[in-house]
């Protein structure tokens, strides 16, 4: 049984999504390997790469139902930031922004009855409540930390200390 067209799409728009959301990541470790914050680079590399796994997850599934793949560029990120704070924050909205996508994704799947695209989808449901609770707990340790290079160093040893996601 073959992908509903409009499916299939949306499907591989949202690997483009999840390898953006990978690129920024990326750009974000790099920030913070400019910093000298460590255990923040690598925190946000483990994102970056569980970003990109969940895009090859989609990947598989759309070949597994026989549709056809279609990757497009990736646009630059940012890469200039004003402090950890402003990194998490960014980070905290690209969650939510890919909380909305899986969303969206699953009203067209429900809409269209596809089933086994919803199944798929209800992994990507459970796993952005996860995704913005993390997110949003780092964020608050950082506004707590403020400016205060002491507190911003404990936070990233802890983070550190996490490993990569």
């Amino acid at each position: 049984m073959n992908l509903h067209q409009k499916v299939a799409e949306a499907l591989n728009k949202q690997i483009n999504n999840e390898l953006h959301a990978s690129y920024t990541y990326l750009a974000m470790a790099a920030y913070f390997e400019g910093q000298d914050l460590p255990g923040f680079a690598s925190w946000f590399r483990g994102h970056s790469a569980e970003e990109g796994t969940h895009a090859m997850r989609i990947f598989d599934f759309i070949a597994k139902r026989g549709g056809r793949i279609e990757l497009e560029g990736i646009n630059k990120p940012q890469t200039d930031y004003a402090s950890p704070v402003d990194v998490l924050e960014q980070s905290l909205a690209q969650e939510k922004t890919v909380t909305g996508q899986i969303n969206a994704l699953f009203e067209l799947a429900h809409e269209v009855k596809e089933y086994s695209t919803q199944n798929m989808l209800n992994w990507f449901l459970a796993e952005q409540i996860e995704e913005e609770d993390l997110f949003s707990t780092i964020l608050d340790k950082a506004r707590a930390a403020s400016d205060d290079r002491w507190n911003l160093l404990l936070l990233d040893k802890e983070l550190a200390q996490r490993g990569e996601a």
